[in-house]
């Protein structure tokens, strides 16, 4: 059995060693990267104006979102403004600015968000 492993081992590495399979595998690669630059020469820049217009359209659902999130801001910090000034809580103050903040924050993004697609 150990016989047939170490012909089996040798044929193996002389086939790897040889000229032809060396060819043959840079005939490979050549043919893999001449393809792809092919491909890529020919669709990429169609591939990449895709790509923007793709991302430019959903501009104005994203703006959308982000004040109606800037809305659900308003309503959840109204309600835990209010509950902190029925229990008497001393940081009612932190509270409100936060709310405004968070509330600014996503209403300016949304607004500044198409000038950087345009």
């Amino acid at each position: 059995m150990q016989k047939i492993k170490n012909k089996c081992l040798r044929a193996v590495s002389r086939i790897k060693n040889s000229a032809f399979v060396r060819k043959a595998t840079l005939a490979a690669v050549a043919l893999t990267v001449a393809t792809g630059n092919a491909m890529a020469a020919s669709k990429g820049a169609a591939g990449f104006t895709k790509a923007t217009q793709e991302v430019s359209s959903y501009q104005t659902p994203v703006s959308n979102l982000m004040k109606a999130i800037a809305a659900v801001i308003v309503l959840v910090g109204a309600f835990n403004v209010y509950f902190k000034m029925q229990n008497g809580d001393q940081d009612v103050k932190k509270t409100i600015m936060l709310t405004i903040g968070g509330c600014i924050a996503f209403i300016a993004l949304s607004e500044a968000l198409p000038l950087f697609f345009n």
